[in-house]
């Protein structure tokens, strides 16, 4: 077992156990980030609107944790 390893690592066979794990790794974050843009561009119209959403949900959320505080 011993030389089985040794000889893996004084050959210059670039064939490793786990580049078939770790071979399309990169590719598929790629892939994510161009469908993350491809989202962002689709829904450019409604992407404000949602964002003045949040920021007035949050307004609201922040006013009513006040609200025991005031009277």
């Amino acid at each position: 077992m011993f030389s089985n390893v040794l000889k893996k690592f004084f050959t210059d066979v670039v064939q490793y156990e786990n580049k078939v794990a770790t071979d399309g790794y990169f590719a598929r974050g790629t892939q994510m980030l161009t469908q993350i843009i491809t989202v962002i561009r689709r829904s450019n119209d409604t992407l404000l609107a949602d964002a003045f959403g949040a920021a007035a949900l949050m307004v609201l959320l922040v006013a009513s944790l006040h609200l025991p505080t005031i009277g």
